[in-house]
């Protein structure tokens, strides 16, 4: 089975945030943007460390902030979610204790609905 979720993250050293910038030529890797000077960036994990991916420099790229969020966000998490899932089931580990069930909702007070006013008949044939 695929170690899904337990790889903990590893912060990069000063040293290797610029070869990582300087490798990947200072490009987004979420939108291929360019990271402008000053900008804020984070160093993005390609494959998600909860998806089996690596803390390895391969597996690493530059990426705006807001694009990493993003990434993470509308990619990552319903992934991730999926796959553990996926191992919870494979493994044969059901939910712990009942399903929850709703109470439901009070029946609304509603006026007793008027019937429609019925149009009267049209004659079939015109003289």
């Amino acid at each position: 089975m695929t170690d899904l979720g337990t790889t903990k993250r590893k912060p990069l050293t000063p040293t290797q945030r610029l070869k990582l910038f300087e490798d990947h030529k200072g490009l987004c890797v979420v939108c291929g943007g360019k990271i402008n000077f000053g900008e804020a960036w984070i160093d993005e994990h390609v494959r998600a460390l909860g998806l089996a991916g690596t803390n390895d420099m391969d597996n690493r790229a530059p990426a705006h902030v807001k694009c990493a969020e993003a990434k993470t966000h509308n990619e990552d998490m319903p992934r991730i979610t999926k796959a553990k899932a996926q191992k919870r089931a494979a493994l044969g580990i059901k939910r712990d204790g009942p399903k929850l069930q709703s109470r439901g909702f009070m029946p609304a007070d509603k006026p007793a609905r008027e019937p429609k006013p019925r149009l009267p008949p049209r004659p079939m044939f015109v003289d």
